[in-house]
């Protein structure tokens, strides 16, 4: 409640933004870039159903809808294929601008379905799922891709979808956990999934792909990213270094970019920490285990898995 009047001023002035093509179809406008971008219109979406879900109010309904059906102008449901931005006269510009998009878009749509049960959403939402799999999206870390899937999973009971969700993860398992920096993402990557995973078990579904997914070190990977991803926390002990300490305190950098802080890496370490707080007693009961020495349990899983 003390942060409902800013989220409001934000929304609003995200929606002073919007522009229509008609009644029933908007986008979210860059005006600078004179653009209109795929992961900018599904954005938008979700941050509107979660304000409506978590203040259980449908303020903002119709502008949702609207921006929805801005979505499907750009999506062909043939190929299961987005259009990633387009001019702001509702042309096309470019076809592909960031991998990123493409799950931004298909959690939008799912999101939509969840907020209004309404069918079309959710077919198209499968049809991108589905092009995803075909195209072996896996490949791309993608944290987006990791929460269309938890999100759609809630709706579907797809096993081929539960099958993918775990591969997206364990694909990209050592390298996630290798990775040197702080990367934003990885733990929101990994929360997703987890939740799929959890989902999927209380549901009592088993899926063939169960068989090459390593539980015990995904679970070790949580953990160890949980942790890892404190180095790009300023601290005071960190803050105190820097010109003004008391604008960057308890704010997220990143370390091998010159202490770069930025909105979204913030946003993203926050919604990582939160499913992680959120999930931490389901993560423990699957059995995630603690360790004195991080750098030393690391070496030794990476050797067990050689």
């Amino acid at each position: 409640e003390q942060l409902k009047k800013d989220i409001e001023k934000t929304i609003e002035y995200m929606l002073d933004e919007v522009v229509y093509k008609d009644e029933n179809t908007a986008y979210l406008y860059e005006k600078k870039s004179n653009e209109i971008k795929l992961g900018g219109c599904g954005m938008a979406v979700i941050a509107l159903t979660e304000y409506m879900d978590v203040f259980n109010n449908t303020n903002y309904l119709d502008v949702c809808n609207a921006l929805g059906n801005g979505i499907l102008t750009m999506f062909d449901e043939d190929t299961g294929q987005y259009i990633h931005v387009l001019n702001g006269d509702f042309s096309n510009k470019e076809k592909f601008r960031t991998i990123y998009y493409d799950g931004e878009a298909t959690f939008a749509l799912s999101k939509l379905y969840g907020l209004t049960q309404e069918q079309k959403w959710l077919d198209m939402a499968e049809i991108a799922v589905n092009h995803f799999i075909e195209e072996n999206y896996e490949q791309y870390k993608d944290h987006w891709i990791a929460y269309s899937l938890n999100e759609i999973t809630k709706y579907v009971d797809n096993e081929k979808y539960y099958s993918f969700a775990l591969k997206n993860a364990q694909e990209n398992l050592q390298a996630i956990y290798e990775r040197d920096t702080t990367y934003h993402t990885y733990l929101e990557l990994l929360m997703a999934t987890f939740e799929t995973y959890d989902r999927m078990k209380e549901r009592n579904i088993s899926v063939e792909y169960e068989k090459e997914f390593d539980l015990d070190f995904f679970l070790d990977t949580i953990y160890y990213r949980s942790n890892h991803m404190l180095n790009g926390y300023f601290f005071p002990e960190y803050a105190m270094y820097m010109k003004s300490p008391e604008r960057i305190l308890n704010s997220f950098f990143v370390r091998h970019d010159g202490f770069r802080i930025r909105i979204d890496d913030i946003q993203h370490n926050i919604d990582g920490y939160y499913m992680y707080y959120k999930n931490y007693e389901k993560l423990l009961s699957y059995g995630m285990k603690f360790y004195i020495n991080e750098y030393k349990s690391k070496s030794n899983m990476i050797q067990n898995m050689t």
